[in-house]
């Protein structure tokens, strides 16, 4: 492997109702550092853990708006963000659990895409990416996101963007700020569930690898799919759903 280590942030579970606080410590780092995240944005927030959380002050669209005029990259996480059924390991990561998509037809979850990606359109946001609640889609999640437009999922295994499906994928192995010594890693960040002390370790992160965070266009552009890296990928795939079974 030639490939240096980068890393790209994604965020998860931005709605009208979040640790706003935090979010704005967070956006401050950011721009300290010029870090331009993946955003997941929720279309329509049904979770009503998620709704425990103070409601913004402020237009939220319009600050998304900014937000993506700024370079954070807009993607849509789901739609209404409810786990309406439950799936034994047949998605797409092999993760099983709590799904919004997997277990629906083909038509629902098109339906349901498309329905989230209205309102994203209606609110001026032009949005080419995908991630799904819980890591949970299927093959019917890909077909309704290619049929929609969609370009790219962030997830997957491997160390490197790749297509498959004629779609292509950005993998997330690690939940943590966990550091590989070569590839492309995304970092999950769920903002809702920051202390003090989660703030501390992203800030010391950020301030320690700044120069290595690249952006999700940047990420794009470093897609590959040789043998090697399609044996990377299972190698990785087997390694961490072997590991989970034993945790």
């Amino acid at each position: 492997m030639t490939m240096k280590t980068a890393y790209i942030f994604r965020l998860d579970d931005i709605a009208p109702n979040m640790k706003w606080d935090m979010m704005k410590r967070v956006k401050n780092l950011f721009d300290k550092y010029n870090v331009k995240p993946i955003i997941g944005v929720i279309p329509k927030n049904e979770d009503q853990d998620l709704k425990k959380y103070p409601i913004c002050s402020f237009d939220f669209w319009k600050e998304m708006k900014n937000l993506s005029n700024q370079g954070w990259k807009i993607a849509m996480h789901g739609y209404e963000h409810l786990y309406d059924k439950h799936c034994k390991k047949n998605d797409y990561m092999g993760y099983g659990g709590r799904s919004e998509f997997v277990g629906h037809s083909f038509e629902t979850q098109l339906n349901k895409l498309s329905l989230g990606l209205d309102i994203l359109k209606k609110n001026k946001l032009n949005v080419e990416v995908f991630f799904a609640p819980n890591h949970t889609f299927d093959n019917f999640t890909i077909q309704a996101c290619k049929q929609l437009g969609f370009k790219s999922i962030i997830d997957g295994y491997g160390l490197v963007p790749y297509y498959e499906n004629e779609i292509l994928f950005i993998p997330q192995l690690f939940y943590k700020l966990y550091s590989l010594p070569f590839g492309i890693q995304t970092m999950q960040l769920h903002i809702n569930y920051f202390d003090e002390s989660d703030f501390l370790k992203l800030s010391n992160f950020i301030e320690k690898n700044h120069k290595r965070i690249i952006s999700y266009e940047k990420a794009c552009e470093l897609q590959r799919n040789s043998f090697t890296d399609k044996l990377l990928r299972l190698i990785i795939k087997k390694t961490l759903q072997f590991k989970r079974t034993i945790i």
